[in-house]
């Protein structure tokens, strides 16, 4: 049993997957689901969007988009959903910055070891 990290739409009435985690991560108050949102205009709503999860552990992911297995492949992920959607970070004085996609998905998978320690 583990916990995963997936890509995910909202269930099919605009509801939160159950097997989505949304506990406590390494004492931080904020989960890591429902992230780094990518739209979908193919897709009627409240399932237009596709969304970065991690599950709950051994859930069963069959309703899942796909799961992403390394932090390489969420990175690479993270950088065309950058590059295709113009998504930007602010630095502490918030202005607009590149997005570092490798520090996203550092953060993610750091939370994702965390809960499979």
């Amino acid at each position: 049993m583990a916990y995963k990290v997936v890509k995910y739409r909202l269930e099919a009435n605009g509801t939160i997957p159950t097997w989505l985690y949304f506990g406590d991560v390494a004492n931080q108050p904020a989960t890591t689901s429902g992230i780094h949102a990518v739209y979908d205009p193919d897709t009627a709503s409240p399932q237009d969007y596709i969304m970065i999860g991690i599950t709950d552990n051994g859930a069963d992911i069959s309703g899942a988009i796909a799961e992403i297995s390394s932090k390489s492949d969420l990175q690479t992920y993270l950088t065309n959903s950058a590059n295709a959607n113009g998504w930007k970070d602010q630095d502490s004085d918030g202005n607009d910055v590149t997005f570092d996609a490798a520090a996203h998905a550092t953060k993610v998978w750091n939370d994702l070891d965390t809960l499979n320690g």
